[in-house]
């Protein structure tokens, strides 16, 4: 078995695995022997399913041995953060209330992942519920990150981008409710697109008007080639758009000379960008302009308000869903959880309803000014800040300042994606972002594969996988 299989990406593990050059279980081989050996070290997992994972490797093999179709992603190893439900393997939301809980039934999304020949192999950590600051006494401690293990990983997906950057896997999921997968993507060199309100269907998980299901990718191939995989219309859904999925991976290569990209310069600067972040962005726009693309100053309005109004609509909806257990199982919340949580309790139904409203008034704003401008997109940093620990001083942290340039497009629906960018001075990687039109993901999908094309970010791996033994 090749030892290095773990280092390639997605796209080539698959070829691999369908022409035959390896098997799905040495696939899963080389990519459990990263997670005993770093795992330990880096908590990126909460639960490893070692045996389910053979045996999905092993079904695949034989498959392929009697000559049987593969799907797109045949043994491609994924972890699932550990809040999105998978069939007969624990899904705890790292937290106490749900140590033990085991689903029935997989979410629609893994449904269609493991349709598509994936091979699930654990679910990774998150802060509790997705909805709180991580804490040493949370039931599984805060994920570290493989680029600087001083430093914490960042975002509600931080498992996923830490064990996806270590290549315990050949990419993960996370969920997006205000830059939770795209804050980890900017923070762990990856990339990820929260798809456009919709795409891709959250039936089987909690009901949630603004969060979405999504990958967490070494290259932007790989990010198309699971977008694709994981998009489509869920009848059962009533937020599921009923659209045929385009062939992502067939469309990703294109010419983007001449594409127009707004560049809101008050807006970003009104941040409190930490210098490698200002220096990470401005290396991304003259990227953009060396692929050809014109850059246009734009004024950029109403963020303010629409993050302040997502974190509003996510508060009500949070408090909603744990009301009930909130009252029965108060202990079994981690301190900060129930502080995040309770929050809601204290908003009303006039505080929703004018933060819906101010969502709709923003989606159509930025709809309007990306075709009135002629723009492909819009460049932003993803995250002001470049370490998990500045992110989350709690001043800032409760205002959402961290997700100053990723919560607005939540309540909006748009199409949001981080991207690689640079690397700040605690060897933590720093992303930027590129925000799209409603319903044209692909766009954002072929910029990507463009930016990767002429970058090397996509080639470097953390000092510790070197030094694993």
């Amino acid at each position: 078995m090749d030892e290095s299989l773990h280092f390639l990406p997605l796209s080539e593990q698959v070829k691999l695995v369908q022409n035959g050059s390896i098997s799905a279980v040495e696939n899963v081989q080389a990519h459990l022997n990263v997670i005993n050996s770093l795992n330990p070290r880096l908590n990126s997992f909460i639960t490893i399913d070692s045996k389910g994972a053979l045996e999905q490797a092993r079904k695949l093999d034989r498959l392929r041995s009697k000559r049987e179709p593969l799907g797109p992603l045949a043994g491609v190893i994924l972890g699932i953060k550990d809040s999105i439900p998978t069939r007969n393997l624990k899904t705890t939301n790292n937290s106490r209330l749900l140590e033990k809980w085991i689903p029935k039934n997989d979410a629609s999304v893994i449904k269609k992942l493991r349709n598509a020949g994936a091979i699930i192999i654990g679910k990774t950590n998150l802060n509790e519920f997705g909805w709180s600051r991580p804490s040493e006494l949370d039931l599984m401690p805060p994920p570290w990150s493989p680029w600087n293990i001083d430093r914490m990983s960042v975002g509600s997906s931080s498992g996923s981008g830490a064990a996806t950057t270590a290549r315990m896997v050949g990419a993960s999921l996370g969920t997006d409710g205000g830059g939770s997968a795209r804050l980890p993507a900017g923070a762990n060199n990856l990339y990820s697109i929260k798809p456009t309100h919709g795409l891709v269907s959250r039936f089987g998980m909690d009901h949630n008007q603004h969060s979405e299901i999504s990958p967490l990718c070494r290259t932007a191939l790989d990010m198309a080639i699971m977008l694709e995989a994981m998009a489509g219309y869920e009848p059962k859904d009533d937020m599921s758009w009923p659209q045929e999925v385009p062939k992502y991976t067939n469309m990703i290569e294109t010419d983007i000379s001449g594409w127009r990209i707004g560049v809101p310069y008050k807006f970003v600067t009104s941040a409190p960008n930490e210098l490698e972040v200002k220096q990470a962005y401005d290396t991304f726009l003259h990227t953009l302009e060396d692929l050809g693309c014109e850059l246009v100053e734009i004024d950029l309005r109403g963020m303010l308000e629409a993050r302040s109004a997502n974190f509003i609509v996510l508060n009500s909806e949070a408090y909603q869903r744990h009301q009930k257990t909130l009252r029965s199982n108060w202990d079994d919340y981690g301190k900060i959880t129930r502080i995040y949580l309770l929050q809601g309790a204290f908003l009303s139904a006039n505080d929703m309803l004018n933060a819906t409203e101010i969502g709709r008034e923003f989606k159509i704003y930025f709809s309007d000014m990306l075709s009135e401008n002629n723009l492909k997109a819009i460049a932003t940093p993803t995250s002001p800040f470049a370490t998990a620990e500045r992110s989350r001083l709690p001043q800032e942290h409760s205002r959402g300042v961290n997700a100053c340039f990723t919560a607005p497009f939540n309540i909006s629906g748009h199409p949001s994606m981080s991207l690689p960018a640079g690397f700040g001075e605690n060897d933590i990687p720093v992303g930027a972002m590129l925000t799209g039109a409603l319903h044209d993901d692909i766009s954002l999908l072929q910029l990507a594969f463009a930016y990767d094309q002429r970058t090397s970010w996509s080639d470097l791996t953390p000092e510790l996988l070197e030094q694993r033994t």
